[in-house]
């Protein structure tokens, strides 16, 4: 999070070591290579949604705008049209 713009990215091999990396919260994580790896949560989030049919994103990278709202909005909108099977 609140990554510069300059940030070379996880990926690079300037990760954590790059001009654009100074004074950002994550360059020890990214220069260490821990940044790197996969995320262990990535599976057991697969496996919990491969039971759910329809999956609709909202995200916004700011908070208080309203994500609850609309994600509650959609599914009761969705449940009342009986969308959910």
């Amino acid at each position: 999070d609140n990554a510069p713009e300059s940030c070379p990215g996880v990926s690079s091999d300037a990760a954590g070591k790059a001009s654009g990396c100074a004074g950002c919260p994550n360059q020890k994580l990214c220069a260490s290579g821990e940044a790197r790896k996969p995320d262990p949560a990535v599976g057991d989030v697969r496996d919990r949604l491969s039971g759910v049919k329809r999956k609709i994103l909202v995200l916004s990278g700011k908070g208080g705008v309203g994500k609850s709202t609309v994600s509650a909005q959609l599914s009761f909108g969705f449940a009342a049209r009986n969308l959910d099977a």
